[in-house]
C-alpha cells in the first residue's frame, strides 16, 4: 500500500510501503504464535545448577530496533549465562534480522555472528539508540557484571563499554535512552538492582520445613543507578550526583522516560522492587528533583512499597497527560497511577479494572499499545512466578502463569477502564519476564515478542481482521545528533479524538519496543492534524494525511 512520496522542507514526510489494512469496524483482540514459523528460534538459559543463585529468577530482555535501517524490526534477545555447577547448553544472546514479508511469509534469519553482537557473561536485557548520531541504532545490554554498548557500524558491531565510559560491573536490569539537557545527543540511565554475588549467596527459604528457595531483594542492599551524559561522538561521563539522583539505590529493575508533567523536559520513572518507586522531575536546568513521594507515585494503595517489576508509560484515559502502569509481585495487583496534572498522580487500579484480575499474577514485562484499532491503548504483562516450587510456598501460587491482555474500553469521566481479553491467543503457560512490540510484519498492526526463564521465547502475530480500524505510524528522522527523535512527542487529532504518543528506547522491564510510533485511529477517514514536539523545541504541524499509512516526518 503506500508508493514513496515526498513532501517538500521544510519538513519532508516520506511514505514508507506496508501491506497495509482498510477501516471497518471493532473487532476481537486476536494473536497467533508465529516465532516457528518466522524462523525465531531463541531460547533463554538461566544457568542453573540447584544453588538457588538469586540472579536466575530474573530472565532476560528482548530489545525490538531496526538495527540495519532497511524500513523493518529486528530482535535481539539476552540470555544469560553460565553459573557454577551448569553443565547444559551454553548461553548465548543472539540478535535476529528481519527479512521482510517474502512470497507472503515473514523470514527471520539468526545473525548474530554475521553481525558481530558477542555479549557473553551473563546479560538481562538492553536498550537501543544512536549514541554517536551516525544515523544507525547502536545497543546497549545490561547484565549481572559488566554491561556492554555495542557501536553500530552500519550494520556491525564493536563492544566499547569500557572506553565510552559505561561498562558498570553492578547487577544491571534496565537502560533508557533520552536527551535529558536537550543538548542534541543521547544520554542513558541505568538501573542496577542488589549487591547480590555469586560469592554472598545467602541460603533462604523456608527453615522449618527445610525448604530451599530464592532470597527476596530484601535481604541485599539495593545497587545505586547511573546517568550516563554524552559528551560527544559516543564517549559518556557519569553525571548521576551532578544531575541530582545521589544515592538512587532502591532494588531498580525497570524505569522509563517520559514527560510526565508537560513541561517539555524528558522526566524519570523507575520501578523498584519491595523498595519505594522514584519519579524524578527534569528542572530543566540539568538536574532533576525527587518527587516521588509527593507525586503518589512512589508506593503501592496501602501505602507500602510494592515489587515494582515493568512500566508502561501512556495516556491510557485519553486526556492528553502520561500515566503510568506498573506491574507488581501477587497479591499486590498492577498499579495504574492515573497523571492529574502537574506532576500529581492518583492510584486507579480498582477503578480501571486492572487490580482484582491481576491480584493472583506475579507481572514481569508490560507495555501499551492500540491492539484492536480503535483509538485508544490497550495493555499486555508477561507474567511467571519467580520460584519453580512456588506451590510448596503457597498452594494458591502457580510458577508458569498465563499471560494478559486487556482491551481498554475508552475514555470515561471516571478516567481509563480496562477488560481482561478471556482468550486472545496469547496464554501459553511460562515464567514470562521480557515483552515487547512492534510491527514486524509490516501489515499496520503490532506484534508482541515475550521472553520466558529457561524456555523458548514467544513470538505472536496480530490477526486483526482486514478492515478494522484505520491506523497510522510515524518514523522521526533528524540529520544529526538524536536521529531517531528518542524522547519526541506526536499528538494525532483524527475525527473527535487527540491521542498522545512519545518515542521510548527502553521500558517494560528490561526491554524496548519499536520506535516507530503506532495509533489506531477507528473509523476516522483521515488524519486532521499531526503535531511532532520535537526533544529540545520545536514543533512540526502537519495537516490532512490519509490513513493506513507508515510516515516518516524528517528535519535538518
Amino acid at each position: 500500500m503506500g508508493r514513496d512520496a515526498l513532501i517538500s522542507a521544510p519538513l519532508a514526510i516520506l511514505i514508507l510501503p506496508l501491506l497495509g489494512a482498510g477501516v471497518g469496524t471493532a473487532e476481537p483482540i486476536r494473536f497467533q504464535r508465529v516465532d516457528a514459523a518466522w524462523g525465531i528460534d531463541f531460547r533463554h538459559h538461566d544457568g542453573a545448577s540447584g544453588r538457588y543463585y538469586m540472579v536466575e529468577t530474573n530472565g532476560g530482555g528482548v530489545v525490538v530496533f531496526d538495527y540495519d535501517g532497511d524500513g523493518d524490526e529486528d530482535i535481539f534477545f539476552a540470555d544469560g549465562g553460565v553459573l557454577p555447577g551448569y553443565q547444559g547448553e551454553a548461553p548465548r544472546s543472539r540478535l535476529f534480522r528481519n527479512d521482510g514479508p517474502r512470497a507472503g511469509s515473514i523470514t527471520f534469519a539468526d545473525v548474530t555472528d554475521l553481525a558481530g553482537v558477542d555479549v557473553g557473561g551473563y546479560a538481562s536485557g538492553g536498550a537501543a539508540g544512536d549514541v554517536d548520531g551516525d544515523g544507525d541504532l547502536d545497543l546497549y545490554v545490561t547484565s549481572f557484571g559488566p554491561n556492554r554498548l555495542l557501536r553500530n557500524d552500519g550494520g556491525a558491531f564493536t563492544e566499547i563499554g569500557a572506553s565510552a565510559g559505561v561498562a558498570d560491573d553492578r547487577w544491571g536490569s534496565s537502560a533508557a535512552f533520552a536527551d535529558v539537557d536537550r543538548d542534541g545527543d543521547l544520554d542513558f540511565y541505568v538501573v542496577n538492582y542488589v549487591d547480590f554475588t555469586l560469592d554472598n549467596n545467602i541460603p533462604c527459604g523456608d527453615q522449618s520445613r527445610r525448604l530451599r528457595g530464592y532470597c527476596g531483594p530484601d535481604v541485599y542492599d539495593g545497587q545505586p543507578d547511573r546517568l550516563y551524559r554524552n559528551s560527544g561522538e559516543g564517549v559518556f561521563e557519569d553525571a548521576t550526583r551532578e544531575a541530582g539522583f545521589g544515592d538512587a539505590d532502591g532494588a531498580g529493575l525497570a524505569l522509563s522516560f517520559g514527560d510526565l508533567d508537560g513541561d517539555g523536559w524528558i522526566d524519570l520513572y523507575v520501578a523498584n522492587d519491595k523498595t519505594p518507586n522514584f519519579f524524578f522531575r527534569n528542572r530543566g536546568d540539568g538536574r532533576f528533583e525527587d518527587l516521588s513521594l509527593l507525586s503518589g507515585t512512589a508506593l503501592g494503595h496501602r501505602g507500602l512499597p510494592e515489587a515494582g517489576m515493568g512500566v508502561a508509560v501512556g495516556d491510557y484515559d485519553g486526556d492528553a497527560l502520561l500515566d503510568l502502569v506498573v506491574t507488581n509481585y501477587e497479591g499486590e495487583t498492577n498499579a495504574l497511577y492515573r497523571n492529574r496534572g502537574s506532576g500529581v498522580f492518583s492510584d486507579h487500579r480498582f477503578v480501571s479494572g486492572l487490580g482484582e484480575p491481576t491480584l493472583r499474577r506475579l507481572a514481569f514485562g508490560t507495555v501499551a499499545g492500540d491492539l484492536d484499532h480503535d483509538g485508544d491503548l490497550d495493555l499486555i504483562f508477561a507474567n511467571g512466578h519467580v520460584r519453580e516450587n512456588a506451590a510448596e510456598f503457597n498452594r494458591s501460587s502457580v510458577y508458569r502463569q498465563p499471560n494478559q491482555v486487556f482491551e481498554n474500553l475508552g475514555p470515561s469521566p471516571s478516567g481509563a477502564r480496562f477488560r481482561e481479553v478471556a482468550d486472545p491467543g496469547f496464554r501459553h503457560l511460562g515464567a514470562s519476564r521480557g515483552l515487547g512490540h512492534g510491527d514486524l510484519d509490516r501489515d499496520g498492526d503490532l506484534d508482541l515478542i515475550v521472553t520466558n526463564v529457561n524456555d523458548q521465547a514467544e513470538v505472536y502475530e496480530n490477526m486483526l481482521a482486514t478492515g478494522t480500524g484505520a491506523w497510522l505510524q510515524v518514523d522521526l528522522r533528524r540529520a544529526a545528533g538524536n536521529r531517531w527523535g528518542v524522547g519526541a512527542r506526536i499528538e494525532v487529532e483524527a475525527g473527535d479524538r487527540r491521542q498522545v504518543r512519545e518515542v521510548t528506547a527502553g521500558s517494560s522491564y528490561m526491554s524496548q519496543s519499536a520506535l516507530t510510533v503506532h495509533f489506531g485511529l477507528g473509523p476516522a477517514k483521515k488524519v486532521d492534524r499531526l503535531t511532532v514536539r520535537w526533544p529540545g523545541g520545536g514543533n512540526q504541524v502537519i495537516r490532512d494525511l490519509p490513513v493506513n499509512h507508515r510516515y516518516q516526518v524528517r528535519i535538518p
